[in-house]
């Protein structure tokens, strides 16, 4: 497979298959007798999955340790995409240098999230974690005098806002998202919110709190989350990943390699971190990890975040393969996300504030959409746009029901 943008011509049971055996082939659960009797079509699709799910150089690790021949359309492609995915880390992390020095001598304070704290903080091979892009957290004060920066002293161009970031871009898109020189992106967060289908979950705050300067990449320091505070935002966003059908195998090793990082101490701090109410946007992270990779959390811990789950939560949990949780999966997601909001409600409250954020979310949340719209006073367009839109769909898939229905008697 040289175009990844085809989804691989393997029946829906086969591509499944292929990827719930890549989750726990990679992290070792598996023997490599799994895959030994893949076929090309088979071994393709596994290079789709590991591209589009952030793992290629963990697979091309896996099988030099394995000893396995692939076959030569295969592996010449597998080698080619990790050497670009390994230079492009060393650029980005490069950049990210590059962008915390500038900031610094503006007097701007800024923490490193997620990717850029991970391959180089983490992993004991730095260019193993791909990075798609760099995620910085800085004050809401502080926004203005960062544009200035990124636009006009390091050469990055604005590409959109949220409500919790800023996006800016460095560079053209290439063919091969992993090439060194393909689009840099840098999201420059101002504040630090997980959504749920409308239920949201902040973590500002606290990652501010749980953080100190500490050595970094090539000999410079920078302001990283505690090894409990890391985990917990990447927690989060994992879950969130998963739950609208974006989980990667990425995660897998992410959460495999922080939880073995983790000492005694840092879990007690972790455990202190999570509330009763947040539990529900931490377990599923963990509990989907530990689906495919012995996890080293204490019992206590992982029994406590888990008796905090709603149970339809924790049924979904039970039920559901990377497959189904990934782009794997053909079948789209609603637009509107009710089934989201039933598995992780914890009250009627809950419910109102998913319908209400579901048809009136946060103005600049319409910016995917609308990008042009939502910067001008007439933004509220948007609500009636969304909603319009969300009406034709969910009419068009009653009547192709109403057709299908007819035709079946």
């Amino acid at each position: 497979m040289s175009d990844y943008t085809l989804r691989p011509e393997l029946p829906h049971e086969k591509l499944a298959a292929v990827t719930n055996t890549l989750a726990c082939w990679l992290p070792g659960s598996l023997a490599d007798s799994a895959l030994a009797n893949w076929t090309l079509a088979e071994w393709e699709a596994a290079e789709w999955v590991v591209y589009w799910q952030n793992a290629l150089p963990w697979l091309a690790n896996r099988v030099a340790e394995s000893g396995m021949m692939l076959p030569e359309g295969v592996n010449g492609r597998l080698q080619a995409i990790n050497h670009a995915s390994r230079e492009r880390t060393k650029v980005m992390l490069d950049a990210c240098v590059e962008i915390l020095a500038a900031f610094k001598q503006a007097g701007i304070e800024v923490m490193l999230l997620k990717g850029a704290v991970l391959a180089p903080i983490i992993y004991t091979d730095p260019m193993q974690r791909p990075l798609a892009d760099l995620d910085l957290l800085i004050r809401p004060q502080d926004v203005a005098a960062s544009r200035a920066i990124m636009l006009h002293q390091l050469g990055y161009r604005y590409y959109s806002r949220s409500a919790e970031d800023e996006v800016y871009l460095r560079g053209e898109r290439q063919a091969n998202i992993w090439a060194p020189d393909n689009v840099h992106p840098v999201e420059v967060h101002f504040t630090l919110r997980e959504e749920y289908a409308g239920i949201g979950y902040e973590l500002a705050e606290v990652m501010w709190r749980e953080s100190a300067e500490r050595p970094y990449w090539q000999n410079t320091t920078a302001r990283i989350p505690t090894p409990a505070a890391l985990l917990l935002h990447v927690c989060a966003h994992t879950t969130s990943d998963w739950i609208i059908q974006r989980g990667r195998l990425m995660h897998i090793d992410d959460i495999r390699q922080l939880c073995a990082a983790m000492q005694p101490a840092d879990w007690q701090t972790f455990s202190q971190l999570v509330q009763p109410s947040t539990a529900r946007f931490i377990y599923p992270a963990l509990a989907f990890v530990g689906k495919y990779t012995q996890l080293t959390i204490p019992s206590d811990t992982l029994n406590w975040l888990r008796e905090n789950c709603p149970p339809a939560l924790l049924d979904w949990l039970a039920h559901t393969e990377l497959a189904e949780a990934s782009e794997s999966n053909p079948t789209n997601r609603s637009g509107i996300g009710l089934d989201i909001a039933r598995r992780l409600a914890r009250s009627r409250l809950d419910m109102i504030r998913f319908w209400l954020r579901s048809f009136f979310p946060r103005r600049y949340n319409l910016a995917k959409r609308y990008p042009k719209l939502v910067e001008t006073p007439f933004w509220w367009l948007g609500y009636l746009l969304i909603n319009l839109d969300r009406a034709r769909h969910m009419g068009g898939k009653f009547h192709r029901g109403g057709r299908g229905g007819r035709g079946g008697e």
